[in-house]
């Protein structure tokens, strides 16, 4: 192979360090947008438009797209953002303690707690398409808590060690089960206390589990 033409980079060549900084730069400010949007979802509800958004970010609507390639990557980035931020509010109940039942309440609660507090957010994800396959992000976020919930249900940390076989199909039950019921909960409590659903919620879980699992410890 001869010598690369002047000025053409090389497998040897540097990263410049200026173009480094200049990409982090603009990763940082595109995350600092979408929490702009996330927040602005909270105070208008999930029809917010994109005016709005750039308000809130302090940015004019084409200065705010100069960082995202359109409507859906803004819509794709701040689905993204909102799940991440769900799964760290729950990153409590991915490290269990105690007996089982009490597990099981304590993620209900962490659940129920968040989706009260982001009840816009979370009507947002409901209509909001998440990556390439179509799926909504609230979809994304229930497949992800139920594969944790179905790896506790595996190595035994809610009491009983299932073969995955009978532990997935199970969390992906309960999950969907918890996701419907409180969601309907979010838009027509009927008079029900986050509380009095988080109690029904856990109740109903629980003998889900035993009747799956037999008698376990409560």
């Amino acid at each position: 192979m001869g010598d690369a033409p002047a000025g053409e980079a090389t497998d040897d060549t540097p990263v410049d360090g200026r173009a480094a900084r200049w990409a982090g730069h603009r990763e940082a400010r595109r995350l600092e947008l979408v929490d702009a949007a996330v927040a602005a979802i909270g105070e208008h509800g999930p029809e917010v438009t994109t005016e709005q958004i750039a308000a809130r970010a302090g940015v004019s609507r084409p200065g705010l797209y100069r960082h995202f390639e359109g409507r859906d990557d803004l819509q794709s980035a701040i689905a993204a953002r909102s799940v991440e931020r769900l799964v760290h509010e729950l990153e409590p109940v991915w490290r269990p303690s105690g007996r089982p039942f009490e597990m099981l309440a304590k993620a209900l609660r962490a659940h129920l707690g968040w989706l009260e507090a982001n009840a816009n957010v979370y009507r947002y994800l409901k209509r909001t398409s998440f990556g390439t396959g179509g799926e909504s992000a609230t979809t994304n976020v229930r497949a992800t808590v139920a594969e944790h919930v179905a790896g506790m249900l595996v190595d035994g940390s809610l009491g009983a060690e299932l073969p995955a076989p009978v532990a997935h199909p199970l969390a992906f039950g309960l999950v969907g089960m918890v996701d419907s019921a409180s969601a309907h909960w979010l838009d027509d409590p009927h008079g029900a206390t986050r509380d009095e659903l988080a109690t029904q919620l856990t109740e109903a879980c629980w003998a889900v589990i035993r009747v799956t699992v037999g008698p376990l410890e409560v």
